[in-house]
């Protein structure tokens, strides 16, 4: 599945340009061939025709947004609202026609159009200082490095995700017997909720270890396919590959 990590920002508006030094540093790594890196400063239309054109399975925008936060936060931030009112994209493209762009503007707009992938993530940073300049604040400068990181730890974690998402449409399936197998699970599908939407591990790797252990002692059923199998080992493997990784982070 393709991604797209995409920096939002306003050039050279001193910390509202943090996205575009975002994405200059994260060009560098080795993301592998299924990354795409870019800037996303153009127009919130222009930038909406560009998601259409490469139609991502998952998009991370990372940016300067003023909320109200201490200056220098950082949050993370799914996007759940992929369908505005048409009254709302209608505004919204009509001050994007202008060239104009933030990060909320560009969701709206491309939310509007259907070009936003369901999951869509923001790392957001709130800004200490607006306006004309050339150089991060000493805050947005620090807060940099933690947007990265949380960038970084966003990509790692997507395919883990996507395969929850396959699994979890699959275990509402009537099809499968209950089992105790199943029931842990289900738990362990509940706490990847949880991390896609918090960020948050919680027990999923006790439950990694719950649910190998009930594959070894026989508790699945008999309902299973070959590609239930693979679904469940896959998501084992994933999580094992990641938990070094995750405590390293």
């Amino acid at each position: 599945m393709a991604v797209l990590v995409g920096g939002v920002g306003q050039l050279y508006q001193g910390d509202l340009d943090l996205g575009r030094l975002a994405v200059e540093r994260l060009a560098a790594e080795a993301f592998g061939p299924d990354v795409l890196v870019e800037e996303l400063h153009y127009g919130a239309v222009a930038v909406a025709q560009r998601l259409q054109e490469l139609r991502p399975g998952a998009l991370v925008l990372v940016g300067a947004v003023a909320r109200g936060r201490p200056p220098g936060a950082v949050q993370r931030r799914p996007i759940q609202d992929l369908r505005p009112p048409p009254e709302r994209v209608q505004r919204a493209v009509g001050d994007a026609v202008t060239g104009y762009v933030t990060l909320d503007l560009l969701v709206e707009v491309a939310a509007g159009l259907g070009a936003l992938p369901a999951r869509t993530t923001a790392i957001e940073v709130e800004p200490a200082r607006t306006g004309p300049a050339e150089r991060l604040s000493g805050q947005a400068q620090a807060a940099l490095e933690t947007a990265l990181g949380l960038v970084r730890a966003e990509l790692r974690r997507i395919p883990l995700l996507e395969l929850a998402d396959q699994l979890r449409a699959r275990s509402h399936e009537v099809r499968l017997e209950p089992a105790p197998a199943l029931e842990v699970l289900r738990d362990l599908l509940g706490e990847l909720e949880g991390l896609d939407r918090h960020g948050r591990w919680g027990a999923t790797f006790s439950l990694r270890d719950r649910l190998r252990r009930r594959i070894a002692d026989g508790d699945t059923g008999f309902s299973m396919d070959h590609l239930d199998w693979g679904l469940w080992w896959a998501l084992i493997e994933e999580l094992d590959r990641l938990q070094p990784l995750e405590t390293a982070g």
